[in-house]
């Protein structure tokens, strides 16, 4: 191997995955500088509460070569489940182990007894003395997430993000909302005594859920505020999984934090979720969800929204079950005198997911995005209007890139409008294959050339002569067809 030339290293290294990259790296030092070039290509540090990973940080924005190769900076935490005791945990890495070894080549023409033996060994990793060592694990988390959530990590986040930013001036920022999870090995390789704190278990399961939420918004606002406070500049952030009450959160928490992350942005996505759960055990949650019949999240996300004067790329998606108060506040044209949607006219880019409104509403809507230049609907409930009435408007806007996707219940057209993907086609029961002519000749793709090039449309308007509605269920197919019935909820 050392007497193989560097371009055809660097040509393998084009095919390893992650993990066979850093063993690569490892094995010398000539291979070492070699595999770093596609070990560290816009790769994305992700934070989570552990003073062990902060330092990792540290150091990473300590080495200009990797930092200056840096794209996106993420901070993940969440809220442990407090109904997963160690049997639900056990029962779950049990299940992923089997599946995993089923799914592996070493499962595939295999005897009984290497089954056999296969389930004693996972069944001998489970000891006696497991079950206290969760426990204790478990509170360990909970100990390290109180201890990140504290304001000197902030001062540490500022001096480093202060850093990066020499290196790497345009970084991308991602909070993402996700359960902590615990594996086998990591909880083999604990040692309690190690980690050890004076401070006792809490056995108060409301005040631990409770500082549990509290300590992941602190997380976030923690983060966001570094990046404010240091030399670091904010255009591009990500929020996957965003629990509502981040938006909620009062001045003294971080309000302001929020306010000025928004105000620089010029591209954002966001994903709105909740707290997992355990609503019930921390009586009521953080803040109040709505005051005088409004959603209080809604209202503070259109407030944002308006903050940034040069945002360009937006990408929104509501929480299921919520869609029409969230939309309520972005569509509704009754609040439109009182609270314009200052962001859309110099938008370029928009991604709309899980959203409900009137046709006549999302029409006003367009317009008004007068330099938009892609756009992409996804899963949406029309009360008025046709899904022809959507799909010959769009293509006057003179899009470079249209798409309707997702489920959408349009209310005049009696039915559901599904447009598939390779991806998601399985979820419908009237679609069971994507092969042959659908993939590049159904209709969906005529749909879609239809909505960039105008010309006729595939799907023909009902009427008496036609032999009504029962017509698009003939023209449809895989990709794209219409199912009779609404929406059950």
């Amino acid at each position: 191997m050392d007497c193989l030339p560097t371009e055809l290293i660097g040509h393998i290294c084009s095919f390893l995955d992650h993990s066979s990259l850093k063993s690569l790296r490892l094995s010398s030092k000539s291979f070492a500088i070699i595999a770093k070039d596609y070990l560290f290509h816009d790769f994305e540090f992700r934070l989570f509460p552990s003073h062990h990973r902060l330092y990792q940080l540290e150091q990473l924005a300590a080495n200009p070569w990797i930092a200056c190769r840096l794209k996106c900076l993420s901070f993940e935490s969440g809220v442990q489940l407090e109904y997963a005791d160690y049997r639900y945990w056990q029962a779950q890495v049990y299940h992923d182990k089997t599946s995993a070894w089923s799914r592996s080549l070493a499962a595939k023409g295999a005897s009984r007894d290497a089954y056999e033996r296969f389930h004693a060994r996972l069944q001998a990793r489970f000891t006696p003395d497991l079950a206290h060592r969760y426990d204790l694990y478990r509170w360990h988390l909970d100990q390290q997430a109180h201890s990140m959530a504290d304001s000197r990590v902030r001062n540490i986040l500022v001096r480093t993000m202060s850093t990066l930013s020499e290196s790497c001036p345009s970084l991308q920022l991602k909070i993402v909302m996700s359960e902590p999870q615990i594996s086998l090995e990591e909880l083999e390789e604990f040692d309690p005594e190690e980690y050890a704190s004076d401070k006792p278990y809490d056995p108060d399961p409301r005040r631990r859920v409770a500082n549990r939420r509290q300590h992941c918004l602190d997380h976030f606002l923690n983060f966001l505020d570094a990046a404010q406070l240091s030399t670091c500049h904010v255009s591009d952030l990500i929020a996957v999984n965003m629990p509502h009450q981040l938006l909620t959160v009062n001045r003294l928490h971080g309000s302001d934090t929020l306010a000025e992350t928004f105000r620089g942005l010029r591209i954002l996505s966001i994903k709105i979720s909740s707290f997992p759960h355990s609503d019930w055990l921390s009586r009521g949650g953080l803040t109040e969800v709505y005051f005088g019949g409004r959603n209080l999240a809604a209202g503070r996300l259109r407030t944002l929204l308006n903050r940034p004067a040069n945002l360009e790329t937006l990408s929104v998606e509501f929480p299921e079950g919520k869609e029409a108060e969230y939309s309520f506040e972005l569509f509704d044209q009754t609040n439109l005198d009182r609270f314009p949607r200052l962001w859309l006219p110099h938008l370029k880019a928009l991604n709309l997911c899980h959203f409900r409104c009137t046709w006549e509403d999302l029409q006003a809507m367009f317009k008004e995005a007068k330099n938009i230049q892609s756009l992409i609907l996804r899963n949406c409930r029309l009360e008025t209007g046709s899904m022809l009435d959507l799909l010959h408007f769009l293509p006057t806007m003179r899009l470079q890139q249209a798409d309707v996707l997702g489920i959408w219940y349009v209310d005049d057209d009696f039915g559901q409008w599904h447009s598939h993907t390779k991806d998601d086609f399985t979820d419908c029961n009237a679609a069971t294959s994507y092969d042959g002519p659908y993939a590049a000749t159904g209709l969906r793709s005529k749909v879609q050339r239809f909505l960039l090039k105008g010309g006729g449309c595939p799907l023909l308007p009902w009427n008496a002569e036609v032999g009504g509605r029962n017509v698009w269920e003939v023209l449809g197919d895989t990709s794209w067809h219409y199912l009779p019935g609404l929406q059950t909820r």
